[in-house]
């Protein structure tokens, strides 16, 4: 009997006895409970933020005023709501401004890319990233500085704009990522602090923040409004929100490493 023969019978002898393996453990999902969780903790966020969106700008601007003493003061009307918004006058900057900037701009990307920069590949990404934004924002001034279209209430509406999507946005995201933990309804109890906790922090910095760029719009000019949305705006919102679920996430994984048979099952 040559080896492929022996081979062959002692793999049909054997076979039977092989167990099937185990690839790795699935997360146990109670889909009522999870349906249950995403619609009851959206619908009650939701109206929380609804409920208060009239108060929260109307509180944000008699803030801003007395801080920022030569704001004026206007109503944005959205969707049935009558916003409140306070300003201070903004100014464009001047055309040697813009030049300095723009140049500062084309060194620093120059080195970024340059064989000599010691600095980390994800650091030195970043820096182009920002560089790039004031590259753009500093040439649009120094060639068509006086047909810039937007004034700081046209930012102010807009961050309101901004604002108000990110407030509506957490409930929806946070509950559907976070009904995915269904093992007890402690962890209703954990998530729905977790929505709480983030925008209690979105309402106070954004609040803050939006204190800050009209700061920096009437003493520092027109041209770090870009910076304003695409460096220090929703990109921030997605880093605090998502460091909230990530430490929703570690909770609730301590809670219940000890109950790891309630979290998962074996998948084959």
């Amino acid at each position: 009997m040559n080896f492929r023969q022996v081979y062959l019978k002692t793999f049909k002898t054997e076979r039977p006895v092989i167990s099937y393996a185990r690839f790795g453990r699935v997360l146990r999902l109670n889909k009522y409970l999870f349906l249950f969780q995403f619609i009851f903790l959206t619908i009650v966020f939701e109206l929380l933020v609804i409920s208060f969106l009239d108060d929260y700008f109307s509180i944000l601007s008699d803030i801003t005023k007395r801080i920022l003493e030569d704001s004026y003061t206007e109503n944005y009307k959205f969707l049935g709501f009558n916003l409140k918004f306070s300003i201070p006058p903004g100014r464009l900057p001047t055309l040697q401004e813009a030049f300095i900037y723009l140049l500062i701009s084309i060194l620093s990307l120059l080195f970024f890319i340059s064989r000599f920069n010691p600095l980390p590949k994800h650091i030195s990404a970043s820096l182009m990233y920002a560089t790039s934004v004031y590259l753009m924002s500093s040439f649009y001034f120094v060639f068509f500085l006086n047909s810039f279209p937007y004034t700081e209430r046209d930012f102010a509406i807009f961050y309101i704009l901004q604002q108000i999507g990110i407030f509506l946005f957490i409930p929806i995201l946070l509950t559907f990522s976070l009904s995915i933990f269904t093992f007890s309804w402690l962890n209703l109890l954990l998530n729905a602090i977790t929505i709480a906790l983030t925008l209690i922090y979105s309402s106070v910095f954004g609040g803050l923040r939006y204190m800050v760029f009209a700061y920096i719009l009437k003493n520092f000019s027109y041209i770090h409004m870009p910076a304003m949305f695409f460096l220090f705006g929703t990109l921030l919102d997605f880093i605090y929100i998502v460091s909230f679920y990530s430490l929703c996430l570690y909770i609730t994984i301590r809670l219940f490493q000890k109950r790891q048979d309630i979290f998962y099952q074996w998948g084959f």
